[in-house]
């Protein structure tokens, strides 16, 4: 049987981060897989659940891969269901049910999740960990560059800020946690959300501009 330590479960994390902003939210990653060595350079971490509500990935892959496709199915079955799409926060309590279950089982996922939308109470950030603890902030960060990139969310973030300060400041935290973490880096994604629908923006390494 192959152990994984909590050492490997970062080392496949790389950084992903979140930011509340006056009008929706942004959910922003690196692009780069990696255990021992670079795997890949040109991953996608962050994908979205239904039209509304984006999920940022952190650890193994095989794990969060997923729980992208359950959550995808349990959303579509929820909106069928009620009649409704589902809010930002019961995304959120299904996510931690999941993990809390398996975890319960001995059979947990490793890994970290930001859960993140708009619905008609505004714009709501999650994370949600292994043993399926899930907590809102207006900023969030996971991965094994988070510190380098929460240090500066903490001195910068500020309430009531606008998409292209938000946008600005995602940036400014991935490069950092770029410039410091060997498991961060190729590029960067950011995923903006907002009531007006959906924003994708990639952004290379070497480019200065979103």
């Amino acid at each position: 049987m192959i152990q994984l330590s909590q050492d490997d479960f970062l080392k496949t994390g790389t950084t992903g981060l979140a930011i509340k902003f006056k009008n929706g939210i942004i959910i922003a990653a690196d692009k780069r897989v990696s255990g021992s060595y670079v795997v890949k350079k040109d991953f996608d971490k962050i994908h979205m659940l239904n039209k509304t509500i984006g999920m940022a990935i952190s650890g193994l892959v095989s794990d969060a891969m997923s729980l992208v496709d359950v959550m995808r199915a349990e959303l579509q079955l929820y909106e069928y269901d009620n009649g409704v799409e589902p809010s930002v926060k019961t995304a959120a309590k299904l996510l931690g049910v999941i993990c809390h279950s398996s975890y319960r089982s001995m059979q947990f996922y490793w890994v970290q999740l930001i859960c993140g939308g708009v619905d008609d109470l505004g714009g709501h950030l999650y994370n949600i960990d292994p043993s399926g603890a899930v907590s809102e902030d207006d900023y969030m960060v996971i991965g094994s560059g988070s510190l380098f990139a929460l240090s500066k969310l903490e001195d910068s973030w500020k309430e009531g800020l606008n998409k292209e300060e938000a946008v600005a400041l995602a940036k400014q935290a991935l490069k950092l946690a770029i410039s410091r973490d060997l498991y961060t880096g190729d590029g960067m994604d950011f995923y903006i959300i907002t009531k007006d629908g959906l924003e994708h923006k990639v952004v290379k390494l070497m480019e200065t501009e979103v």
